[in-house]
C-alpha cells in the first residue's frame, strides 16, 4: 500500500514492505525537499537502500510519528483509508486520509527487475527461490558491487525461472549449454552480456553449492572494438554547451581525472586534495585506491562549485541529499551530446578514454596513464597506442621512403 506525504510543495512517497521477515516502510522524497536527509535523520533505524534507491525504517507508529516531526504535522495522507497503513484511531500520529486518484497498475510481465528481485522470488519453488537468496548472500559476503549483485541475481533468477521443473541434481553442464544457447539466440545480447550470465550460473554453483569448476564452452569470442574518442575540439565544444554550473563541473572532473561514471558519483569533499592537484579515487574498479589528475586551471571553478551547491559530503550531490546518481550524469551527458554536435556514440566512459588519449598525444608514458587510470595490466593501456592520432602519425607508410 502506498500514501503520500505532503508539506507545502513537499511530497514523499512511502510503501510499506517486508525485508527478510520484517516489516519495513521505504520512502522516498518525490521532488527536490530542502535539507530532507537531515530531518529524515530523527527516524529511528533509518537506513537508505542503495539498490532500491530508497529511505527504509522499521514500520510502526514510531516512524511515522517521527516523519511527522520531522515534515510537519498535517503533511500525511493516505491514498488508500482502508490499506493496512491506515492508523486505527483519530488518536494516531497520521492525519485523516486525503483520497488521491490512482493510476492504473499495468500488467505484470515476466520480465526480472532487479531492483525488485526480493518480491519476484516469490514466484520461484521453495528450492529456488532458497537457491536465489544463499547466492545473493553470498554475494553480500564476498563484497561484490552492488551492480554485480543485481546481474547476477537477475540472471541467475531468470535461469531458474526457466526450470521450474527441475532439480539442483538435473542441473548439469548441458542443462546450461541449452539455456544459454536458446537466450542467445532470442535476444540481441552483446558478448559481454552472454559472459555475465555464465558467470552469474557458474557463481552460483561453484560458490553456492559447492560443485566442481564448471567450464561450460560457450564464451563468445569478444571483437577487438577501438573505443570511441573526442578530439579535444569536441570536448571543448561539449562543455561549452553546457551552461548549467553542476553539470558542467561533473563532465570536466571526469574528463579531467579520467574517471569511471561510478567513481565520479562517489567522490567525496574530502577526495578533492586541491593543494597538490589530485583526486583521491577510493574504491574504484576491482576495488582499488588510486590518486589521478586535477586540473588547476579547473580548480576555480570547482570552488565557485561549492560555493554555490555548498554539498555536506559527496562532492556532487543529488537535490534531496546522498551522491548524484548514475542516471543523472548519463543524462546530462546526452543532452550535452545533442546540443554540442558531438560524436554521437558518445557516452561518460568516451571522456575517459579521450582523457587516456589526450595524455598520451602530449607525451606521457603508457605507465604512468596506466596507474592514473588504475588499469591491472598494461595490456589494457596499451590499447590507446592505436587510436592516438599523434602515435599514428610517427609511423609513417613505407610507400614514403621509395
Amino acid at each position: 500500500m502506498h500514501a503520500m506525504l505532503f508539506c507545502g510543495m513537499e511530497m514523499i512517497t512511502i510503501e510499506r514492505a517486508d525485508a527478510h521477515g520484517r516489516p519495513i516502510y521505504r520512502f522516498k522524497p518525490r521532488g527536490y525537499i530542502a535539507g530532507f536527509h537531515r530531518r529524515a535523520a530523527v527516524v529511528t533505524g533509518l537506513h537508505y537502500d542503495p539498490i532500491l534507491r530508497v529511505w527504509a525504517a522499521p514500520a510502526g507508529p514510531e516512524t511515522l510519528a517521527a516523519l511527522q516531526r520531522a515534515f510537519g504535522a498535517s503533511c500525511l495522507a493516505w491514498n488508500e483509508p482502508s490499506g493496512p497503513n491506515r492508523p486505527a484511531s483519530s488518536s494516531s500520529p497520521v492525519a485523516a486520509p486525503v483520497p488521491r486518484p490512482r493510476s492504473p497498475r499495468p500488467a505484470p510481465t515476466a520480465r526480472v527487475d532487479p531492483r525488485t528481485l526480493r518480491v519476484k522470488t516469490a514466484s520461484l519453488p521453495a528450492h529456488w527461490r532458497a537457491a536465489v537468496e544463499a547466492t545473493r548472500a553470498q554475494l553480500i559476503v564476498r563484497r561484490y558491487s552492488d551492480q554485480t549483485l543485481k546481474s547476477y541475481t537477475s540472471h541467475l533468477y531468470n535461469f531458474l525461472a526457466a526450470h521450474v521443473d527441475l532439480a539442483l541434481v538435473d542441473i548439469d553442464e548441458e542443462v546450461v549449454r541449452q539455456y544459454i544457447v536458446r537466450r542467445t539466440m532470442a535476444g540481441n545480447y552483446a558478448e559481454s552480456t552472454q559472459s555475465q550470465m555464465l558467470n552469474a550460473i557458474k557463481f552460483w554453483l561453484e560458490q553456492v553449492e559447492g560443485r566442481e569448476k564448471t567450464f561450460v564452452a560457450l564464451r563468445p569470442k569478444r571483437r577487438k572494438q577501438l573505443p570511441t574518442v573526442l578530439s579535444v575540439r569536441e570536448v571543448r565544444s561539449l562543455f561549452a554547451s553546457v551552461d548549467n554550473l553542476k553539470h558542467r563541473c561533473v563532465l570536466k572532473i571526469i574528463y579531467g581525472g579520467g574517471l569511471r561514471l561510478g567513481e565520479v558519483v562517489k567522490l567525496r569533499l574530502s577526495d578533492v586534495h586541491s593543494d597538490r592537484l589530485q583526486l583521491y579515487v577510493h574504491g574504484g574498479k576491482g576495488k582499488k585506491d588510486r590518486y589521478t589528475t586535477l586540473s588547476a586551471t579547473f580548480l576555480e571553478e570547482l570552488r565557485n562549485y561549492y560555493r554555490t551547491y555548498r554539498p555536506e559530503h559527496w562532492l556532487f550531490e543529488g537535490q534531496t541529499g546522498g551522491a548524484y546518481s548514475k542516471r543523472s550524469v548519463q543524462a546530462l551527458l546526452r543532452k550535452a551530446v545533442k546540443r554540442s554536435g558531438v560524436n554521437p556514440h558518445c557516452t561518460v566512459h568516451t571522456l575517459r578514454h579521450s582523457y587516456a588519449t589526450h595524455l598520451l598525444e602530449s607525451g606521457t608514458s603508457l605507465r604512468h596513464i596506466q596507474e592514473l587510470l588504475g588499469h591491472a595490466s598494461s595490456a589494457t593501456t596499451e590499447i590507446y597506442t592505436h587510436i592516438s592520432s599523434a602515435e599514428r602519425m610517427r609511423v609513417g607508410s613505407p610507400l614514403d621512403r621509395l
